[in-house]
């Protein structure tokens, strides 16, 4: 099989069963957005260390490594909203959101580094944009209604292509890809101090991860193990293969959500099975079908 497809589609199932595992370990474990985000920045010191050891620690120009490091950061703190909406919503529903992605990308980049729009890529936008809708709806208290998390994932996903956008727009002036994206992670590891030095968040993560039991710890090295592999494994795809097929594939992401949680729930007792009823299937189907149209389109 094509080396890069591998990695493209490794992506994908890595993120789906670190998304699972998240949904768990908010609602049965660490059941604070901040403490858990703190976790997830903290964790990036062993990479960053190897990462400089690997590229040496010559200092690129200033102006490009502040925003490196804002784009760094931008791409962790948005990780609070994300933990809120996955602690009252099914990780599946959560990821078709997060497939708008892309037409944020497009629409930031359109005004902060010149990338034109072609009528096909306002196309996609709609699509994605439908699909993002439908992905949202849902039956509360007997009316149908947008979820709660809707809201706080457009938020959040707005925020990472920002990010994304900050790292496109910087990274050549580094001396290479592994340069720039060590420099974008020590930006994520930032916020892990930041935390620490607000004292009404200090104490929050503190009791959060105070008397943990040994299996929520497993469950957190599991999952940042799986979280930090997709993003090698994307990352790599993307040096082999097209940017916008690459990022097409990922929308794949959702059904791998949904399989992992229903094959997880019969062994790990915290993983709770998606609701598979007919209704909610047909509007997560339309979702998913609207946005790899957009996805497809894009590519």
């Amino acid at each position: 099989m094509n080396t890069w497809l591998i990695f493209a589609l490794l992506a994908p199932v890595l993120w789906g069963f670190s998304n699972v595992l998240d949904c768990a370990i908010r609602r049965e474990f660490v059941k604070n957005d901040t403490a858990i985000t703190f976790f997830l920045a903290a964790t990036r010191l062993p990479i960053l260390i190897v990462f400089f050891i690997i590229i040496g620690f010559e200092i690129p120009p200033i102006n490009a490594v502040f925003f490196i490091l804002l784009g760094g950061m931008m791409w962790m703190s948005p990780y609070i909203l994300y933990y809120k909406a996955i602690e009252f919503e099914e990780p599946s529903r959560v990821v078709l959101v997060m497939q708008t992605a892309p037409i944020f990308v497009l629409s930031i980049s359109f005004f902060a580094i010149g990338e034109t729009l072609a009528f096909y890529q306002l196309l996609a936008f709609i699509l994605i944009i439908i699909g993002g809708i439908l992905a949202s709806i849902k039956k509360l208290e007997g009316i149908w209604r947008f979820s709660r998390a809707f809201w706080m994932l457009i938020l959040a996903t707005f925020l990472w292509a920002v990010s994304d956008v900050i790292f496109k727009k910087f990274e050549p002036e580094f001396n290479g890809f592994l340069s720039a994206l060590t420099f974008y992670f020590l930006g994520s590891f930032l916020t892990a101090p930041l935390m620490l030095a607000i004292p009404t968040a200090r104490e929050k993560i503190l009791k959060s991860f105070s008397g943990l039991p040994s299996r929520a710890w497993t469950l957190l090295i599991i999952d940042q193990i799986l979280g930090i592999s997709g993003s090698f494994a994307f990352a790599y795809a993307l040096t082999l293969g097209k940017a916008s097929l690459t990022s097409a594939i990922i929308s794949i992401q959702p059904l791998i959500v949904i399989l992992f949680s229903l094959l997880l729930s019969r062994f790990i007792k915290e993983v709770t099975a998606e609701d598979l009823s007919k209704t909610t299937l047909i509007f997560k189907g339309a979702s998913l079908l609207f946005i790899v149209a957009g996805l497809v389109i894009l590519s």
